[in-house]
């Protein structure tokens, strides 16, 4: 019975290395795509895989996962020195690790394989150091406003803000124990919110100014900031790249107050899915 090397794909150079590994290795080559909100369709990334030589490929929906155990988590806290805005691709990897790490005992598999870099590796440690992890060479970068290919939810297009110059968009975002569940009065999941929430900052500018890709992010970061309790509405101006918060809860802020006002944002629980295990969430 051949070995199997667990490799976690997401259609960029993976594709490639999946003939390499099963050579090397003498190995079977199994492809897991885990799925986090990128923008490429994680189902046909299962079907370039066995295109390329899988054995087996496997898509696993975790968007779920991803928001309410790492990201809401990550903007609850109070702000620190690698808030949201530059830390978003680093928020996925206890999701991604976890997963490959399930895949990897399921297929009894010794040898997990990615591109996602160190800090990637050291998640799949922390979760089963027994694990023999193989970095393959990251596939460059484009620029900042290229999002064509995101990697997870959090990266979606910003628009530069001289193209809605001059037309605000308020959004009523509310909260439920400190979880975001509607827009404008639309209950919506919190995946589906920050997609929304992506979808209005990222027409009017936000991020723009931070050469980030993450409006959803940004925008719910200002809510969390301005919420004084674990339950309530945050009222946010977008306009021309930047944000200002109206009123939070029953009562108004000072005119003029900006995203970054202070304010105790309340807190959840950073446990993490029974199953797979995640680790190191917040």
């Amino acid at each position: 019975m051949k070995p199997v090397v667990v490799l976690a794909f997401d259609g960029g150079l993976e594709a490639a290395a999946i003939p390499a590994l099963a050579r090397q290795r003498s190995a079977d080559v199994v492809a897991l795509t885990v799925d986090i909100g990128q923008s490429r369709d994680a189902r046909a990334l299962r079907d370039l895989a066995l295109a390329a030589g899988a054995a087996r490929a496997h898509v696993v929906d975790a968007v779920d996962d991803f928001v309410r155990h790492c990201v809401l988590p990550a903007l609850q806290s109070p702000p620190g020195p690698a808030p949201v805005r530059n830390s978003t691709t680093r928020l996925a990897h206890p999701v991604i690790a976890a997963h490959l790490v399930h895949a990897a005992h399921r297929e009894q598999a010794r040898l997990v394989a990615h591109g996602g870099g160190d800090e990637l590796t050291a998640a799949i440690r922390d979760a089963d150091p027994s694990l023999e992890v193989v970095v393959l060479e990251p596939a460059p970068r484009s620029s900042r406003a290229d999002v064509t290919n995101a990697r997870h939810l959090l990266e979606r297009p910003v628009a530069d803000p001289a193209a809605s110059r001059g037309v605000p968009a308020n959004v009523e975002i509310e909260f439920d124990a400190s979880v975001p569940v509607a827009i404008n009065g639309v209950p919506l999941t919190p995946a589906e919110l920050i997609e929304s929430l992506s979808l209005i900052g990222g027409q009017h500018g936000i991020g723009h100014a931070e050469s980030a890709n993450a409006p959803g992010a940004l925008v719910l970061e200002a809510a969390y900031r301005a919420l004084d309790r674990q339950s309530g509405i945050v009222r946010i101006e977008l306009l021309d790249g930047r944000q200002r918060v109206l009123s939070a809860g029953s009562a108004d802020l000072p005119q003029g107050a900006t995203s970054g006002a202070a304010a105790d944002g309340g807190t959840t629980s950073t446990r993490c899915a029974d199953e797979p295990t995640l680790v190191n969430c917040a």
